[in-house]
């Protein structure tokens, strides 16, 4: 004899239904509405980031849809944020969060201070995008040379402060100036009023007069002046 289902006992079933988020064809409402946001999220996020996994902090009806994610936000800069869902008319806000990665310098060796460094020293490695080196460099710089600032022990991520460029002119040091002027090119021997690293705009002053000259450094003992 077969046992008899009363009407109550099927309501329930599915309420119950609804209320976990579950659709009659057994359809995980939530994955789905996470499958969704991942496939549209990407356009929000900076430049560089990998989205690895998005997260309902809500328990969606059965019958809920996306709407917007993020309202009011064109960029996403955070872990957590709210999606707008739609249940029937109502809109119904579900917070939300996402696992997303980027990519880092690491070094591949222990560095000490004032060591030179070259992008040969660090390889890129992923790492979680809102925690931890969330300034650390994704590219070493390609103006050098560079020295380290600090110790640098194997696997730290590098960030623009633990980078130096190595001092080429010290004060009181004689320095070769290569003078340009179109075509003519004059060497002279200046000495040095400042410290700076190659790049940098340094004042030097000819021994003999005292008259002082802006130049800049191109190296060890060695910078330029370009007449215009």
């Amino acid at each position: 004899m077969r046992p008899v289902v009363s009407t109550v006992a099927i309501a329930a079933l599915l309420i119950a239904s609804v209320s976990i988020g579950v659709a009659a064809d057994g359809t995980d409402v939530a994955a789905g509405l996470e499958s969704q946001i991942e496939a549209q999220l990407p356009a929000m996020l900076p430049a560089g980031l990998r989205l690895d996994r998005v997260a309902l902090g809500c328990k969606p009806a059965a019958h809920a849809i996306l709407r917007t994610i993020a309202p009011g936000y064109s960029r996403l800069n955070a872990r957590s944020f709210m999606v707008e869902l739609g249940d029937g008319t109502r809109s119904v806000f579900c917070p939300a969060t996402i696992d997303a990665s980027r990519q880092v310098l690491v070094a591949v060796h222990d560095i000490q201070p004032n060591q030179a460094i070259a992008a040969e020293d660090f390889q890129v490695q992923w790492v979680d995008a809102f925690s931890g080196a969330v300034s650390a460099m994704s590219a070493f710089p390609e103006r050098g040379p560079y020295a380290s600032a600090t110790t640098i022990r194997a696997g730290d991520p590098l960030y623009q402060s633990s980078i130096t460029r190595p001092i080429a002119i010290h004060p009181g040091e004689l320095v070769t100036v290569t003078v340009k002027n179109g075509p003519v090119r004059v060497r002279a021997q200046l000495q040095a009023q400042s410290q700076g690293a190659v790049g940098d705009s340094v004042t030097l002053v000819n021994p003999s007069s005292g008259m002082p000259v802006m130049v800049v450094v191109t190296g060890p003992h060695s910078a330029e002046l370009e007449l215009q």
